[in-house]
């Protein structure tokens, strides 16, 4: 009898293993959903702001200094007039969809500029959990880049396209 309960303990405990494992896995393997998603939800709130003209809030979002394409823009009037100039000109951001979203790595500045510069941006202003985002437009097929910080409140780093 004492032999008994010990083995129906045993398989007990073995298949709550099994589900916990289980419930791990299917866990882990939505982190990356999840991140996705978040990418995603990034793409879609600029590209919203963009279409609907609301260049103040794209620039409240914006860090200081800002990244456009290569060239640092360091004063916050400057960033403003970046997101109204580009809204005033009829830029348009239809059908973002994201193409990848990735963590920062030692090389990302690579992707806006290869100098030093750029790469001093990366190092001193963009947050280390911040994430290169690139999307591409559905009416021309443009990409463009986004250095995007999902926080407690979301961040825009730099801006590079369409290109």
């Amino acid at each position: 009898m004492r032999g008994g309960k010990v083995y129906v303990m045993r398989v007990a405990g073995i298949r709550h293993l099994a589900w916990m494992a289980a419930a791990a896995a299917l866990l882990l393997s939505g982190c990356a959903t999840i991140q996705r998603s978040w990418d995603q939800a990034g793409v879609d709130t600029v590209a919203r702001l963009i279409n609907d003209g609301q260049g103040q809030k794209l620039a409240a979002m914006s860090s200081t200094p800002f990244l456009v394409d290569g060239e640092i823009v360091a004063m916050k009037p400057d960033v403003a007039t970046f997101w109204d100039g580009i809204i005033k000109a009829g830029f348009k951001v239809e059908g973002a969809t994201l193409e990848q979203g990735a963590p920062l790595t030692a090389d990302s500045y690579k992707q806006f500029a290869d100098t030093m510069e750029v790469k001093s941006f990366f190092a001193e202003y963009v947050k280390k959990d911040a994430r290169v985002l690139e999307l591409r437009t559905a009416t021309a097929g443009d990409r463009i880049l986004l250095i995007f910080r999902n926080g407690n409140t979301q961040t825009i780093y730099g801006f590079k396209g369409p290109f």
